[in-house]
């Protein structure tokens, strides 16, 4: 099924209702939402089991929602799995009968449901499936400074690892699809920083990961890989939210942490295979 044109998606409604968004900062559904919310769209939480995320009221289903809320919003972002996706349809189809406006369904990346997308479709809904709004969002209107930046700083970081060579490495090293297996291989404990110069939460982590890098020299290897310029590796592991500790042993993944974690959790979590 052809996508609509994402970039205008995203420009024209600012108003988005996630379904199943999880008051749960590790999972992938708050870390969409609070990216969206950092620039600019409102958040609508739907969650039958939580009253509050990301300071904002959470309503039980759509058609929970108070009216000024139901009218207001444009985009529906699903986070169920993909069987329950055409009872959400339903529930937008009523809204836009109920108030005659173009409602958006977009269902995240990994949920594919053919048949509630074309009940959508012929419906007249707009219809986005298996796509991570957030990863779109960074990749049409990501920040070209910030993107700039961290080349020149991967820039440095190459020069000063060929300066450092045969010496212990005390920066994280720049992992990419073409060397991942030759690192993995070559480090026995190596932590991968899975990131992308659009998201906000990878930049908290990077002085974190620094400063690791340089306090357990010689103990263990820090990476970085960029998963918008890396999607080969980003998908063998399955990367569904940014940003992501690897941990890989002996060339084989013992472990992850996905989210915004403190240093201490991460050395914690270390201190199993050290």
């Amino acid at each position: 099924m052809n996508q609509p044109d994402l970039e205008q998606v995203l420009k024209k409604y600012k108003t988005i209702a996630v379904v199943e968004l999880s008051k749960n900062p590790e999972k992938e559904s708050y870390q969409v939402a609070k990216c969206l919310q950092e620039h600019g769209y409102n958040i609508i939480p739907v969650n039958p089991t939580a009253n509050q995320i990301l300071c904002q009221k959470a309503y039980k289903s759509l058609l929970d929602l108070p009216p000024e809320k139901q009218k207001n919003t444009e985009i529906v972002d699903i986070f169920r799995p993909a069987e329950d996706v055409l009872f959400i349809v339903d529930q937008v189809i009523q809204l836009k009968t109920r108030y005659r406006k173009t409602f958006v369904i977009w269902m995240q990346l990994g949920i594919i449901n053919q048949k509630a997308a074309e009940k959508a479709k012929k419906a007249e809904l707009t219809v986005v499936m298996d796509r991570c709004m957030m990863r779109e969002h960074g990749r049409l209107f990501g920040e070209k400074e910030n993107s700039e930046l961290e080349k020149i700083r991967t820039k440095k970081m190459q020069e000063m690892m060929k300066k450092a060579e045969g010496e212990k490495i005390s920066i994280p090293i720049t992992v990419t699809d073409t060397n991942f297996s030759e690192i993995i291989k070559k480090h026995p404990l190596i932590v991968i920083d899975c990131w992308a110069a659009w998201c906000g939460p990878c930049r908290m982590v990077a002085p974190i990961i620094d400063e690791l890098a340089k306090e357990h020299t010689g103990e263990i290897v820090f990476g970085k890989l960029n998963v918008d310029e890396n999607p080969e590796t980003a998908t063998q592991f399955n990367i569904m939210g940014i940003p992501t500790l690897l941990i890989v042993k002996d060339g084989t993944e013992v472990d992850r942490i996905v989210g915004v974690a403190p240093k201490l959790l991460i050395e914690n979590r270390l201190k199993k295979y050290t």
